[in-house]
């Protein structure tokens, strides 16, 4: 008898597509059971590797025994001619079919509920959106010779782990780009959109309305760092510059100075070589300290660009490294001051994942900030610094002037254009800020930072037409990314085109996005094709696990058509003075400021009138 044969009488093939059928199903089970629970993400990984341990021992057991009349017995010891593995084997033929049955009942489920708002989302895998198409920002006319799209810089290290560095290497280079005032740069987002690209120069160049494309290499490992370079002009190919640096890792940061200059005086900019020089400078003479520096530039890109929220903390935790390992560098602590404004914004989608009392966070804030501003010998970098200090210390009126002052010089700064609209939002200019945020779009063809916050502040025109427009050309050049359809999903909901909305939701709630804030789109979606038993569930379930979490109580009672109870979440911290948590609600477009007398106080102090309330175009109808 064949050995093959032989497995098949004793069962073995049979236990073991049982098993895994079963195990999958068991797995499932456990996936959306330990989530329900709160489990960590190990248990649901521990019980994964049981299973899967227990695959062989399984098949070894039906191998090596037989279930008889009178119990287990070793298979060598049954008479062939009393055997009863044929009948075993028509059970576990039963027993396949039945579980195949259940798994695929479970997968048409699964699919379905993936079309409809749900309390809890499951963690499963997203969907892969459809790749946008690339727009020709250009719009038909020729770019300004003096602009230039920096791409990412490939990594040809043999150890995939210096991801990091080639993309921390490129962003570097690419700010020092930006701060060339006459000088137009691509959004990093857009340009990084191309990485691993196939596409010609041309026809990126095209898509990203520039002249000129810089791209390059790196291989680091151990005592050996190569970094190639070469400048491309678009319409003909013609590379203006290129260089080979073969020199020992201690010297990346001449390398990235060098080519950022090279660049610069390549394209003819206006500035002399001297003061182009000293605005490229890294700002640190320290290679440990630039590298961890790099690799939290380099996290900072993929919290962005893939919606993990916890690369954030990575990026905490590399420039923390940075500054330690020099500390007078300015610019990194110029980063952290952001990574704790950030967590200091109550209604930022990454907000709370430092755990740190509030004073603590605005402490390290301070401390940053003061660093930054105190050790930076570029009079207009300090401009930037003291932009977010002002925003902080809620100086609306000086943070404004100064930051348009700022962008006076540098242009091409688009966390400077982030502030921009953040503060006419603020303030209540709501005609300047959608002329500004059409102007930022028509200049840089959408950085996803800007892009996100645009989408937002755009709801306070009331404007239907501009605000679909805006969402659906987000969505056409940078619908990759999580964060953008999240935003352009409530954008759309507010131009009432529910049908358009409806088709981001399979994508977001399976995405990585918090599960509160994947509970948000089903529940806007929900009340927008007014199923309010849906929506009902979808609050119950945030009344129940997140009743401390003083954002979702606000913003689900304002979609569930409850401004009375939703103000009411919000009055203690109007009445306790903690007027720097309260102030993050007023770029929200059906915010009533007015009904905070200590926040209107301090608004009126400073010369700021409140919007009057929009009304939520997609709130339940109850």
């Amino acid at each position: 008898m064949s050995f093959i044969s032989e497995l098949m009488r004793r069962n073995v093939i049979r236990v073991g597509i049982a098993y895994i059928v079963v195990g999958w199903i068991l797995a499932q089970v456990a996936e959306f059971a330990f989530e329900n629970f709160g489990a960590p993400d190990w248990v649901l990984k521990s019980f994964v590797v049981v299973l899967l341990l227990g695959l062989p021992l399984a098949l070894l057991f039906a191998w090596a025994f037989e279930m008889t009349p009178e119990g287990v017995k070793r298979e060598k010891n049954v008479d062939r001619s009393r055997s009863i593995t044929n009948k075993t084997g028509r059970k576990l033929d039963f027993l396949i079919i039945g579980a195949l049955v259940v798994a695929l009942g479970y997968f048409i489920w699964e699919r379905q509920a993936g079309n409809e708002p749900a309390v809890v989302v499951s963690e499963s895998e997203p969907d892969e959106p459809d790749e946008p198409d690339e727009a020709d920002t250009g719009g038909g006319d020729a770019p300004t010779p003096h602009s230039i799209a920096v791409l990412p810089f490939v990594n040809m290290s043999s150890d995939e782990e210096q991801e990091w560095f080639s993309d921390g290497l490129t962003e570097e280079i690419l700010n020092a780009l930006a701060r060339t005032p006459d000088l137009l740069v691509a959004a990093r987002t857009s340009s990084f959109k191309f990485k691993a690209s196939n596409e010609d120069i041309p026809t990126i160049a095209k898509a990203l309305g520039v002249a000129h494309v810089l791209e390059g290499s790196v291989r680091r490992g151990g005592d050996q760092l190569r970094v190639t370079a070469q400048l491309v002009r678009a319409s003909d190919g013609f590379h203006l510059w290129s260089q080979t640096y073969d020199r020992n890792p201690d010297d990346v940061i001449s390398i990235q100075e060098e080519i950022a200059l090279e660049i610069a005086t390549a394209l003819e900019t206006a500035m002399d070589p001297e003061a182009l020089a000293h605005m490229i400078s890294a700002g640190t003479d320290s290679v440990p300290a630039f590298n961890a520096y790099l690799k939290g530039l380099s996290a900072n890109i993929s919290t962005v660009s893939t919606g993990d929220a916890y690369q954030f903390l990575a990026a905490q935790e590399a420039f923390e490294q940075a500054v330690e390992l020099d500390p007078q560098f300015a610019l990194a602590y110029w980063e952290l001051a952001r990574i704790w404004s950030i967590q200091l914004e109550s209604t930022n989608i990454v907000a709370g994942l430092v755990e740190l009392p509030m004073e603590e966070m605005r402490r390290r804030f301070t401390e940053s900030i003061t660093k930054a501003i105190a050790l930076e010998e570029d009079p207009v970098n300090r401009i930037r610094y003291r932009v977010l200090q002002a925003i902080q210390d809620r100086r609306y009126a000086q943070a404004l002037r100064l930051n348009t002052e700022y962008l006076e010089k540098r242009p091409n700064d688009q966390r400077a254009q982030g502030f921009q609209i953040n503060l006419l939002a603020d303030m209540s200019r709501d005609e300047e800020l959608v002329r500004t945020i059409l102007e930022f779009q028509e200049r840089d063809g959408y950085d996803m930072v800007v892009t996100i916050d645009s989408m937002t502040y755009l709801l306070t025109s009331d404007d239907a037409a501009t605000i679909r427009s805006f969402a659906q050309e987000a969505l056409r050049r940078l619908g990759d990314s999580t964060f953008v359809q999240y935003q352009a999903h409530r954008a759309l909901l507010w131009a009432r085109d529910i049908d358009g909305a409806s088709l981001l939701v399979p994508l977001l709630v399976s995405s990585d996005l918090p599960i509160e804030s994947r509970n948000l789109v089903a529940l806007r979606q929900a009340c927008a094709e007014n199923k309010i038993d849906e929506a009902q569930r979808i609050v119950s379930y945030f009344e129940e696990h997140h009743a401390d979490d003083t954002s979702m109580m606000y913003i689900s009672r304002m979609i569930m058509g409850r401004e009375a109870d939703a103000a009411q979440v919000l009055m203690p911290l109007d009445v306790e003075g903690d007027i720097g948590t309260l102030v993050d609600y007023l770029s929200y477009a059906y915010f009533d400021a007015r009904q905070f007398p200590n926040l209107m106080k301090m608004l009126h102090a400073q010369g700021i009138e409140p919007r009057a309330p929009r009304k939520i175009p997609y709130q339940c109808r109850v």
